[in-house]
């Protein structure tokens, strides 16, 4: 494994294509998280032996994704919210975050 310096990695996130191959590996690791996600919720839904284990995984796999799609975000630059973004949104949480600005 190398040893990258801050300097190296921000120089790399300038390269078009070093954008792209992380962008699809944001991309993917999202897919993932979304069926991990859903399985979590149908164990709860199930009624799972270790409920509290599960919200915690659950909750785990919600903090990663939001950090994943900031990734997302952040790597495709200033491009307009897509279709997708706009229907993976979480309105309730979104207006309970405004809130918290006000």
């Amino acid at each position: 494994m190398t040893n990258n310096s801050p300097y190296e990695s921000e120089q790399k996130l300038t390269d078009p294509d070093y954008r792209a191959e992380m962008l699809t590996k944001v991309e993917a690791l999202i897919s993932v998280l979304e069926v991990a996600g859903q399985k979590v919720v149908t164990n709860i839904d199930a009624g799972s032996h270790d409920a509290d284990r599960m919200l915690r995984v659950k909750r785990q796999v919600e903090n990663t994704l939001k950090v994943c799609r900031r990734a997302r975000t952040a790597l495709r630059g200033t491009s307009p919210i897509s279709k997708e973004d706009v229907f993976n949104t979480n309105i309730d949480d979104l207006c309970s975050q405004l809130v918290e600005l006000v």
